[in-house]
């Protein structure tokens, strides 16, 4: 799997589902229904990987192959052509260096996340070290209440796994404000926040390149609060108190961004108007669990989309040997579309071109009969390779052709030698991958891949 694939089809992906979360969850709807929505969306967003991994662990044969999904072939298509398009625009000619960059980019974000976190832990580490033990017992109606300490500044929040306590800043003087954050941050251990929390935002950390992911984080954060304001609110007796400590604790506490911790109040400003209105409707919120259910068994049913594109790209075969070996060979057209360098027009490459030296030896990188071996306009001298999965190597612009139709090949033995037979600019080997594919009305017809992303296939060794 190559990190422009990876980032293509997460971006895809996590795109759908905030998406349809962002539908599920317009105006009106119940907190606790919006934030089942969105975790289960920020849940989905790593379904297509864990099918991938389950795939990895499954044996590389199989009697039949892998099977097909056809009706998610579109979904296979857009990512196949958003895919190339990024390939096309990142990494130019040399796609070899490109690729390694990217996927040090991909490691440094993800280095770099955490590091954030961590700086984050010790962060809050040194805020616990400074508070002092606050003498305050609240009438909350939760049974026994975490210890109470107070911080100099930021945002009330609760803390600790095995032995929590609520953290208040010294701005809150009001017993009635600390009692309604006391309750707030009781919910929150009630309900698990403690545990769930930094797996929800874990989806921004994993896809850190996806701004979709980071709208999921910020959904999250937002309905998580609502959930626990919508609680509180009732248990206090005083919704209309309730939204003044609210409003209070915005004013006079400036919430503490980068604590791995949930916050009583949130850091974007509009997150409090849209806290406060909730708290403050009393009409009944929506619940759509019908649409909901609907929803998750639709993104459920796309999840294997991963495993149906990753099959499209991946080979039931074993390739025991690379297509060329020679120093200096390099590519320099990838799959996908580009300007012609001969018309000048924009037209689909169905193959890569590989330079090297007139007379390289190409070889069939695994056992399999010659379809066709004859001359093509455009393509020169070329030879077509039938492999027992079905799928089919094209080697074109050979200088000479060393097999007929019909002949058997072995893995590692020579098919043509390297040349400009065809339509080119100098000497190279164009070779396609081609495999069948079941589409929607149940037929099977053969379609083209990029070679490059075909897993086990080396192009070339130097």
């Amino acid at each position: 799997m190559s990190a422009v694939w990876f980032i293509t089809l997460s971006l895809i992906w996590t795109g759908c589902l905030a998406g349809l979360a962002r539908l599920l969850t317009g105006q009106g709807v119940g907190a606790r229904y919006a934030q089942l929505v969105w975790r289960g969306a920020a849940c989905l967003s790593l379904a297509p990987w864990l099918a991938l991994g389950v795939l990895s662990l499954l044996p590389k044969r199989f009697p039949e192959g892998l099977p097909e999904i056809p009706y998610f072939y579109p979904l296979t298509e857009a990512v196949e052509s958003a895919s190339t398009g990024l390939r096309s625009a990142v990494v130019g000619p040399d796609w070899d260096t490109a690729e390694i960059a990217l996927l040090a980019v991909l490691l440094a974000g993800w280095c770099v996340r955490a590091g954030l976190s961590l700086a984050g832990q010790m962060r809050l580490h040194r805020l616990k070290a400074s508070s002092t033990m606050m003498e305050f017992s609240p009438d909350t109606d939760a049974g026994e209440t975490p210890p109470l300490r107070l911080i100099p500044a930021g945002s009330p929040f609760i803390a600790g796994f095995f032995k929590p306590a609520i953290y208040i800043p010294e701005a809150l003087k009001l017993a009635e404000d600390r009692r309604h954050v006391v309750i707030h941050e009781c919910v929150h251990r009630e309900r698990g926040d403690l545990i769930t929390r930094p797996f929800e935002r874990l989806i921004a950390d994993v896809f850190w390149f996806s701004p979709f992911a980071w709208t999921m984080r910020r959904e999250l954060d937002f309905w998580r609060e609502a959930v626990c304001d919508e609680i509180a609110a009732e248990r206090s007796g005083d919704p209309i108190g309730y939204a003044r400590t609210l409003t209070r604790a915005a004013r006079s506490s400036a919430p503490l961004r980068n604590l791995p911790v949930s916050s009583f109040i949130l850091p974007p400003k509009r997150n409090l108007p849209m806290r406060l209105t909730r708290i403050l409707d009393s009409r009944q919120k929506r619940q759509r669990p019908v649409l909901a259910s609907a929803a998750a068994l639709l993104a459920l049913a796309a999840a294997p989309f991963a495993v149906g594109q990753g099959s499209a790209i991946a080979s039931s075969i074993t390739y025991s040997h690379p297509v060329l070996i020679e120093a200096n060979a390099k590519v320099t057209s990838q799959y996908g579309l580009r300007t012609h360098p001969i018309s000048g027009k924009e037209l689909m490459h169905k193959g890569t071109d590989i330079k090297g030296p007139m007379g390289t030896p190409i070889y069939s990188p695994a056992a399999g009969e010659v379809g066709f071996s004859g001359y093509k306009d455009g393509y020169g001298e070329m030879i077509e390779v039938i492999y027992e999965d079905g799928s089919k190597l094209i080697y074109c612009q050979l200088s000479e052709r060393l097999l007929e139709t019909g002949d058997t090949v072995d893995a590692g033995e020579r098919v043509g030698l390297l040349g400009a037979s065809g339509r080119a600019t100098g000497p190279h080997l164009h070779i396609e991958y081609w495999r069948p594919v079941t589409g929607a009305d149940g037929t099977v017809e053969m379609k083209s891949f990029d070679p490059a992303s075909v897993d086990g296939l080396v192009l070339y060794k130097h």
